[in-house]
């Protein structure tokens, strides 16, 4: 490990001081509005002043800020734009230093009237910054009357599996954030969440996959998913209703509104989905003998789920402007999700010849339901007009489940004919958790181009999981207390930070260190078994970036990383597929740490980036197959196994061919390899994976535009199957109206249903093969209206957060 950062670190030095001869420097500046609030999306021009040609041109941030790098050194002016104001014109000026700030400009109203004008801010597609990758989702054509889950499916870098489960350059353990604000989701609760979270309610996808000390260390990257807030005074809202169908139909509807003066800023959302699909799988499992060698049994298992899932969510915030400089905020939200399922099961029990020993019918009904609430508190104040700031934040959350499942197990021997009685089992699984963080934010500007960051945040979580199970004898339900289990977590997690960063005249450092102090106890009440564990663990993380001239650019980051058990994968409880088949959780589990290096190259202001990566984790967490030959029993438990490796290649280009024709591209080679022990004999898996994803734009006379998707994953690791390659095709065209008040969106998704699940797991003497399907062709028509008036005005800056909630973990059954 610390021979590759080594020799990393000589390769960065080697390239970098071939380039070291250029005098370049760094103009930065502010755009506000007569009221001093800051104007966002101003266009802002660089010109010479010998010839105003156009040097380079940027946009206003949320912020109001703007900033020019690379720029030779010379005399040059400033010129902004932006509708509904008067054109500006900044003084002449030189730059003769590393570093040149301007005086703030103030933008004049103009005298047109925008009220009732939609107006919109083109942005591109993807935006490449030195330690992030931006979607922006109004620019996707396929996202409208969509998910937030279909939207990241089709992100730069990022790979989604069957489960739900996200990876970055090939790292999984992703976390997700809300508008800086952790989800404390993970796994298929995670899925269930990002599936019934509407596209048309996000604004920009934030891709880090080497994150500061700033962030929580759990997680080998982030993904910060900025949801939409207006900057418009007075009220403005959008509506859109869309309609799905492929074999079963769906509908989702949203409302999301906001109304802004100079004092408070009101939005909110309020949304319904009902998604029906179905789940058809096929398991062939052969139960070997100990040494794997000679088959013993064949278990054939075919089954076919319809399912429902509905989705009740609102959210309702205010911000408070006390002063220029001082903003309190305060937001509601939360949501009700039941959903049901049927599923037709049917196994085969069979000789190694293949001859039928048992059939069992076995068919099975669950009813479920999740409920969320969310309260956050923050207040955020500025000392000055720099970014001398104080962020404090205050979060509780709430989650409520239940899980209500009945098997039903009918046996017949190889002829059809009943061979022994019924048995009918029930089980109730109703979970609470409860989160409270809290956390502040403190950075102060040092000397010329210097910025320290420091901060402190609590967590305290509590669950609360109830398994309960029935067996029916006669007309009664009876309960097993020797499956049953009661299983409380408690969780307290300290931390705090340092982060400083520098931008000389061709250089960009940072470097921080965080620690964390985290106690965890757990009780199971059956068996009286109980745990309490405390440690204190460093998070280093360094940042290198060398502009070799106006038009390269090289970065070096490096990041110690943790991926704690989520909370249900500690509770030892068992959650039935069927009677020969579940899931347990380990409350033995131990935490996972990584130690992840990139080495990335940017043309033309992130045009063309290329990245190597290397990434060397300890202690994986990974859910494992465990067989019973006695009782042919199949179960999924997550262990600690030794080591993960992954070392890849990764190369991100957006290519517009013309004006109206642009080419995104995303290639990725990765070799992944695990090393260690299972059931205390070795294990290895090692596997090369390519990951492609291409994406065409197409933009036509009278606002029509159309796009093509094409995604494809070679084989690949999962856990410990090994999945075949896998892909889909898809298309959608879009339509502006009514002045660009509304848009009709047609949306075809894997129009040749080539995305499936194929994978075979085969060590020691587990053999399992899955081919799992489930709704991925359908085609989706959407409908969006959107209304507003007034003129732009500020948007509050947007908060960081903790990453609990990426922990949370229930079962979701929406496919």
């Amino acid at each position: 490990m610390k021979t590759t950062f080594i020799c990393a670190m000589l390769l960065f030095l080697s390239i970098c001081t071939t380039y070291a001869q250029t005098q370049t420097g760094q103009i930065t500046g502010q755009v506000q509005d007569a009221s001093r609030q800051p104007v966002v999306a101003a266009t802002v021009l660089l010109k010479r002043t010998t010839d105003s040609a156009i040097v380079k041109a940027a946009l206003s941030d949320d912020k109001g800020a703007f900033s020019f790098e690379q720029i030779a050194y010379g005399n040059y002016f400033v010129s902004l734009t932006y509708i509904g104001y008067k054109d500006t014109y900044l003084p002449e000026f030189t730059l003769q230093s590393p570093t040149y700030t301007l005086q703030p400009a103030t933008l004049q109203a103009g005298e047109q009237n925008l009220k009732g004008v939609t107006v919109a801010a083109k942005r591109p597609l993807i935006e490449q910054y030195v330690d992030r990758t931006v979607v922006n989702v109004e620019a996707d054509i396929m996202s409208a009357g969509g998910s937030a889950m279909d939207v990241l499916e089709k992100a730069p870098g990022i790979l989604v599996d069957n489960q739900g489960n996200i990876s970055i350059k090939g790292k999984p353990g992703i976390k997700i954030f809300i508008d800086g604000r952790a989800t404390f989701l993970s796994g298929n609760d995670l899925a269930a969440m990002l599936r019934n979270m509407q596209a048309s309610q996000l604004d920009q996808l934030e891709i880090i996959s080497n994150p500061s000390a700033k962030y929580d260390a759990a997680g080998n990257g982030v993904i910060n998913i900025r949801t939409k807030k207006t900057n418009t005074s007075g009220f403005r809202g959008v509506v859109s209703a869309t309609f799905q169908q492929g074999r079963y139909p769906g509908t989702n509807e949203n409302f999301n509104f906001n109304y802004r003066s100079n004092k408070i800023n009101l939005f909110g959302d309020l949304g319904y989905s009902l998604k029906k699909g179905f789940e058809d799988m096929y398991i062939r499992r052969n139960f070997r003998s100990d040494d794997g060698k000679n088959i013993v049994s064949i278990y054939d298992q075919n089954s076919y789920s319809p399912n429902k899932n509905q989705s009740y969510t609102g959210k309702l915030g205010l911000d408070f402007y006390a002063s220029e400089r001082t903003t309190l905020g305060v937001a509601v939200s939360g949501f009700h999700n039941p959903s049901e399922s049927t599923t037709d099961n049917n196994t085969l029990l069979k000789n190694p010849d293949g001859s039928v020993q048992t059939k069992v019918v076995a068919p099975a009904t669950t009813k479920g339901k999740w409920d969320n609430k969310e309260v956050n508190v923050s207040l955020t104040h500025r000392f000055d007009s720099t970014d001398h700031s104080l962020q404090l934040d205050a979060t509780y959350l709430d989650y409520n489940t239940t899980n209500l499942q009945q098997f039903n197990n009918y046996y017949f021997d190889g002829n059809g004919n009943p061979s022994e009685d019924a048995k009918l089992f029930r089980t109730d699984m109703p979970g609470v958790i409860k989160i409270y963080t809290v956390k502040a934010d403190y950075t102060r500007p040092l000397g010329v181009g210097g910025a320290l960051e420091l901060g402190a945040k609590y967590s305290h979580v509590n669950t609360d999981n109830n398994a309960q199970y029935f067996d029916l004898k006669g007309n009664s339900w009876i309960r097993n207390d020797v499956l049953g289990n009661h299983f409380f977590y408690k969780e307290y997690v300290y931390a705090g930070y340092l982060n400083y960063k520098k931008t000389m005249e061709q250089w960009e450092l940072q470097a921080g260190l965080r620690a964390e102090q985290m106690q965890m106890k757990g009780n199971q009440v059956n068996g009286n078994q109980s745990f309490d564990r405390k440690y204190l663990q460093w998070f280093p993380s360094a940042f290198i970036g060398y502009n070799m001239d106006a038009e390269n650019k090289v970065v070096l980051s490096y990041s110690r990383r943790i991926e704690r058990p989520d909370y249900r994968s500690l509770n030892p409880f068992r959650l039935f597929v069927d009677q020969y088949t579940y899931e347990e959780g380990n409350p033995y589990l131990k935490p996972q740490y990584s130690n992840n290096i990139e080495l990335s190259h940017m043309y033309a202001e992130g045009a063309l980036t290329t990245t190597l990566l290397y990434s060397k984790t300890t202690d994986v967490i990974q859910e494992v197959v465990q067989q019973n030959t006695d009782t042919k029993e199949s179960y999924v438990r997550p262990e600690n196994l030794s080591t993960r490796r992954i070392l890849g290649v990764n190369v991100n280009a957006q290519i517009p061919l013309s004006e109206n024709l642009v080419t995104v591209a995303y290639l990725e080679f990765n070799n992944r390899k695990f090393d260690g022990t299972i059931n205390k004999l070795p294990y290895s898996l090692s596997q090369n994976t390519f990951n492609g994803i291409l994406r065409q734009q197409v933009k036509f006379p009278a606002d029509w535009k159309a796009e093509v998707a094409a995604i494809y994953t070679s084989r690949n690791i999962d856990g410990t199957f090994v999945q075949e390659p896998t892909g889909a095709i898809s298309v959608g065209v879009s339509k502006d109206f009514m002045k660009r008040k509304a848009t009709i969106r047609l949306y075809g998704a894997d129009i040749f249903r080539f995305y499936k699940y194929e994978a075979t797991s085969r060590y020691h003497n587990v053999d399992v093969y899955i081919n799992n399907r489930w709704q991925t062709q359908s085609v989706r028509v959407t409908f969006t209206y959107r209304f507003n008036s007034g003129l732009k005005l500020s948007e509050p800056e947007k908060k960081e957060d903790s990453a609990e909630k990426t922990r949370v973990k229930m079962k979701d059954k929406d496919k």
